[in-house]
């Protein structure tokens, strides 16, 4: 067997404010807007006369339509392709331990109060800035990490130390509740999204809980891979993902869900861990509006997260 490359990591920057993942403004294309809309207003010029006396210019003609925006995280793909899981064979196997991953950190969530020196909680504005993420609304005790929403504020925290390749397996439970969609994921410590990559190895978009996604996130026009997989969701599951040169791979209860072995695809540089709670609407056809359906508060559970590196 060759051996595989030397684990690599790197520290992602730690703000003031802690950006949330999986939101980009699309600036470029707004910039250009402005500029046509102001030559739009202004309509006229003022231009020297030779004979010495000045005139207005005509208005222009109407300036070209500017290019479309590229693809932008409200662009969010739903995957083609699509598996269920079967409730009679559910395992709570780790893929991990199945595939004898070497483990590298961990948080057990054992304490009450949230480990500082591992993970930066988000401050800023939800994917798609719908909401404000939170602090407060992370708390920790029984064993588990709990991440709630409270109508348009949210949760989510980012693992301080990013690394390149690697594997990463989360236990996790969602709830019930239209509007909100959990997320766990790995995001460039670069921040260059989408070029520098991103893999959602659990997101779970609908408020019935009965669908998770694996969708990989790739090139400069936020290119998409990915598959969506039923299942009952509300149950603890345990959600991994392997992330080497040459493949992406998706896991659910230990068993593979998911791999792509498109060099496209793999992220081509070091990234960090994060888990969030976002809120709707998000996305055509992805997380729903806030409505009468939505509970006043949800939870996202986390029972423990492990780190693994390549043998």
């Amino acid at each position: 067997m060759s051996q595989a490359p030397e684990t690599t990591r790197a520290t992602p920057p730690d703000p003031d404010e802690a950006p949330g993942p999986r939101r980009r403004p699309l600036m470029t294309a707004l910039t250009l807007l402005a500029v046509l809309a102001l030559g739009a207003v202004l309509g006229i010029a003022v231009t020297h006369d030779p004979s010495g006396s000045s005139r207005e210019a005509p208005a222009p003609a109407p300036a070209p339509a500017a290019p479309a925006a590229p693809k932008g995280m409200n662009d969010q793909l739903r995957p083609d392709s699509a598996a269920a899981l079967d409730p009679a064979n559910r395992s709570d196997t780790e893929a991990a331990v199945k595939n004898d991953w070497p483990m590298i950190a961990n948080d057990e969530f054992d304490g009450t109060s949230l480990n500082r020196d591992l993970w930066s909680p988000y401050t800023g504005e939800t994917t798609g800035g719908v909401g404000r993420h939170k602090a407060e609304n992370l708390s920790v005790g029984d064993g588990k990490l709990t991440l709630t929403s409270r109508g348009k504020t949210s949760a989510g925290l980012a693992w301080r130390e990013g690394q390149q390749y690697g594997r990463w397996e989360v236990r996790a439970k969602t709830n019930k509740g239209s509007g909100y969609g959990d997320v766990i994921l790995l995001w460039p410590d670069a921040e260059d999204w989408p070029e520098g990559g991103e893999i959602n190895f659990m997101e779970v978009p609908k408020g019935d809980r009965t669908e998770t996604h694996v969708i990989v996130h790739y090139g400069e026009d936020n290119s998409q891979v990915g598959k969506t997989i039923t299942g009952d969701f509300t149950q603890w599951h345990n959600y991994a993902t392997e992330w080497t040169p040459d493949h992406v791979a998706g896991f659910i209860d230990g068993k593979e869900v998911f791999r792509s072995t498109d060099r496209d695809v793999v992220p081509p540089r070091p990234m960090h861990l994060a888990m969030q709670q976002d809120i709707g609407p998000y996305g055509d056809d992805w997380i729903p509006a806030l409505d009468e359906r939505s509970p006043e508060t949800l939870d996202f559970q986390i029972d423990w997260v492990r780190i693994y590196g390549l043998q």
